[in-house]
């Protein structure tokens, strides 16, 4: 099946490697906003573009939090029970390092020992910190490690510390290390035991996962053409990082440009900023209004497919204003649920705290639309279908004759108008 984009043809050979890039990205975004991005590069840079997504590493919220269980627990094991231990996110507030705390205390490796583990960001000022004898860094990446390491000797109370022989033990904890900077906290640090998964960087000879499609100096050419323009000072990403990474709330700087970087000329495929993502956000939004809009306009329930509108005293009046918050919020968890998205990226999206999230899954698991396990069930599957076959045939976005001809001959009353009956 060919892929029409603004740019570009598609055929079926390049729409089918398109569809097939859909898993490798854990579902994470659309084939539209893939074919956006392919249309970036010259037509005949499209394959190579598309070789490089198929050794892209995205990981989403359910799996950054295995990862950092399981690397947890490598550190846990290492620990008696009865020690204190330090959890210490480097860095400023707000800052990549500060937000894999709370993903980190709700793992199971985390639970089994949160009574002797202290989240802190302000080490400085923590009360009877001889008696913590092991302290953990944090981090989602690590690239060159001058970060961790710069940081590291900023924070006076802990090299007094470790001076004094007061610790035990000393761990950095990160989802993903690259090679490089593995190295260089390792030299600079030889008591940190660093617990993170390693990656080598994407143009690295003999260790790239690029040798396999064995067109590693033609991608790498490319990423250069554009990266040069894109972010002259680091084209390969900040200081030569290379790294093919994203998460579910961020894309590190180390990361490829032609990856991140949002211009009028360039569309991100991964956008590096949190505001961009919330752009999307709001368009999503505006997508979920507009189908609950259309079925308030032609007087159906969104959710029941029943009419809303009956027969009062010979006049037709809707029996409901129009359909509810609740069916907002449900339409919308479908649609992100059907997308791939996480629970902690859909309050995100939808502006919920965690209970008024649960109370939209027991709303829709009330309407078989969720399943016990909290997925959408055949029921939803369908009702995602038919939502969207009743809002094409009603597209008012499109004010054609036809839309805005009734296609009835009954007579529709308002119930009020201007407050009055």
């Amino acid at each position: 099946m060919e892929i029409k984009g603004d740019k570009y043809y598609f055929d079926d050979k390049t729409s089918a490697r398109i569809q097939n890039l859909l898993p490798r990205l854990k579902n994470s975004i659309l084939p539209s906003k893939i074919v956006k991005w392919l249309e970036n590069f010259e037509e005949n840079e499209i394959n190579i573009a598309i070789d490089l997504l198929n050794v892209f590493e995205y990981i989403p919220f359910t799996e950054f939090m295995f990862r950092l269980n399981n690397l947890l627990f490598e550190i846990l094991k290492d620990i008696p029970d009865h020690e204190k231990i330090i959890v210490f996110p480097y860095g400023k507030v707000g800052k990549s390092g500060s937000l894999v705390t709370y993903p980190l205390k709700n793992t199971s490796s985390y639970k089994k020992r949160e009574h002797n583990i202290l989240p802190t960001h302000d080490i400085e000022n923590v009360k009877n910190l001889s008696d913590y004898k092991y302290i953990i860094f944090i981090d989602d990446f690590i690239g060159s490690g001058k970060t961790f390491i710069d940081e590291y000797k900023k924070v006076k109370k802990i090299k007094n510390w470790i001076d004094n022989s007061a610790f035990k033990g000393f761990y950095l904890l990160s989802a993903i290390i690259m090679e490089e900077g593995k190295l260089q906290i390792e030299n600079a640090f030889s008591e940190i035991k660093i617990r993170a998964e390693i990656r080598n960087k994407i143009f690295q000879n003999g260790k790239s996962p690029l040798m396999a499609f064995k067109n590693l100096l033609t991608i790498k050419t490319m990423a250069m053409k554009y990266g040069n323009s894109l972010n002259f000072v680091a084209p390969l990403g900040f200081d030569n990082g290379q790294s093919l990474v994203s998460f579910f709330h961020c894309t590190p700087d180390n990361t490829l440009p032609i990856i991140w970087v949002e211009t009028k000329e360039w569309n991100a495929i991964y956008p590096r900023e949190s505001k961009n993502r919330m752009d999307e956000a709001k368009e999503f939004k505006k997508d979920i209004a507009f189908y609950i809009g259309i079925c308030n306009r032609i007087g159906i329930d969104v959710i029941t497919g029943q009419s809303i509108v009956g027969k009062i005293k010979d006049k037709y009046v809707r029996k409901t204003l129009s359909n509810t918050k609740t069916a907002h919020s449900i339409v919308a968890l479908l649609y992100l649920k059907n997308l791939g998205y996480d629970n902690i990226i859909i309050c995100h999206i939808l502006g919920l705290t965690r209970q008024e999230l649960r109370m939209v899954y027991f709303e829709a698991k009330m309407k078989k639309l969720i399943d016990y396990r909290s997925e959408l069930s055949l029921e939803g599957c369908q009702f995602l279908k038919e939502l969207k076959k009743k809002t094409k045939k009603e597209n008012i976005r499109k004010e054609s004759l036809e839309n805005l001809t009734k296609k009835t001959n009954e007579l529709y009353l308002p119930s009020k108008f201007k407050g009055l009956t």
